[in-house]
């Protein structure tokens, strides 16, 4: 029953008109958080995605889901929805060696040592806080920290480094060195507006061995949205560490959100490497804002063609609810994969930019 009303209640925001806003060119907005959804869109560039739109619903008239996007149903004790599987090559540059010496290096992740008390202490011999486990006072807060490295307890290391250092402090991506390859999700997720709306899909890709795979989970209607919520936050248990755009202050408090709504209390307790926060500090002076569209254009030499922006992805997701045609579904599978794609190549510059 409380199942059937929360499905009711998403169905009737889905009904709900668009929330954005267009803008003449001269109108655009400046400023607004990087890695939300903006609430508005050029006229220009509506009118191409509009036309995007128009050309796809024409090629996929008629055509299958399974036929436009290869993939499998799958279940679990809540229902059904559709894994999309895929994988590329993949370059990606995660720099272990050193990382460890490095971050211990740094006395004053030890609480109650500043500036002055680690210089006295690195004048008296102790460079690293492997070194102040023969310290008379330091020596237990000392190996407590060592502990914690040597039983890979990252997301632990993670907060007792931010009470020193700022998120993005390269100290805080080297950590990252720690972790293997294959032990890295890297997120994106879809939605139909901002908080308290429907997560639409969910994409988790992972570097191993040469390639990235990539698994979306596809909410083909409302009612699947907890299954794919589950799917997804099941496959994540096996990797240690997040990479995400913003995803500390959007996508996981919103996956965690939509797992309250249906009481699947979750809470996604792994270190997170956002990568939002170290582009800042990397690449303030070369970028002209820190949205991924300008990132990938900037940095990576992409410029997407055919896509559809954040702010219609609520409007795609409706048209294919409204008419079955399942040509609006492949731009949005299309954008998110190419989402964990880019993320994947910006923390392998990133690892070039940040690590000495």
């Amino acid at each position: 029953m409380r199942f059937d009303r929360a499905v009711k209640s998403l169905e009737r925001m889905l009904s709900q008109k668009h929330e954005y806003e267009i803008l003449e060119e001269d109108e655009e907005e400046e400023e607004f958080e990087a890695g939300y959804i903006p609430n508005w869109i050029i006229d220009s560039y509506y009118i191409q995605v509009m036309r995007l739109k128009n050309k796809l619903l024409k090629e996929y008239e008629g055509v299958a889901l399974e036929k436009a996007v290869p993939g499998e149903i799958i279940s679990n004790d809540v229902g059904e929805c559709y894994l999309i599987s895929s994988d590329c090559p993949s370059d990606f540059y995660n720099p272990s060696e050193g990382a460890r010496e490095a971050i211990i290096s740094n006395l004053k992740f030890l609480r109650g040592i500043g500036e002055k008390t680690e210089a006295e202490l690195k004048r008296r011999g102790y460079q690293t806080i492997a070194d102040l486990t023969r310290h008379p006072k330091w020596r237990n807060s000392a190996k407590e920290f060592l502990d914690l490295l040597d039983m890979s307890q990252f997301k632990s290391v993670q907060e007792t480094m931010w009470r020193r250092i700022p998120k993005s402090h390269p100290f805080s991506f080297r950590l990252a060195g720690l972790n293997r390859d294959e032990d890295f999700a890297i997120i994106d997720i879809e939605t139909m507006g901002l908080f308290s709306r429907p997560i639409i899909l969910l994409g988790v890709a992972h570097p191993c061995e040469g390639r990235l795979k990539v698994n979306q989970y596809l909410v083909r209607e409302v009612s699947e949205e907890n299954v794919a919520l589950k799917a997804f936050t099941e496959e994540l248990e096996h990797y240690s560490a997040i990479i995400s755009f913003n995803g500390r202050t959007f996508d996981i408090p919103f996956i965690e959100q939509r797992l309250n709504y249906y009481g699947l209390n979750k809470n996604i307790d792994k270190a997170h490497f956002d990568l939002l926060h170290f582009i800042r500090r990397a690449w303030r002076h070369t970028v002209p804002n820190c949205r991924l569209p300008t990132v990938e254009e900037c940095i990576l030499g992409l410029r997407r063609e055919n896509e559809v922006p954040g702010a219609l992805v609520p409007e795609f997701y409706r048209e294919y609810l409204e008419t079955g045609n399942v040509g609006t579904l492949v731009a949005i599978i299309n954008h998110n994969r190419q989402d964990v794609v880019s993320l994947s190549q910006l923390f392998s510059k990133l690892s070039e930019a940040l690590v000495q």
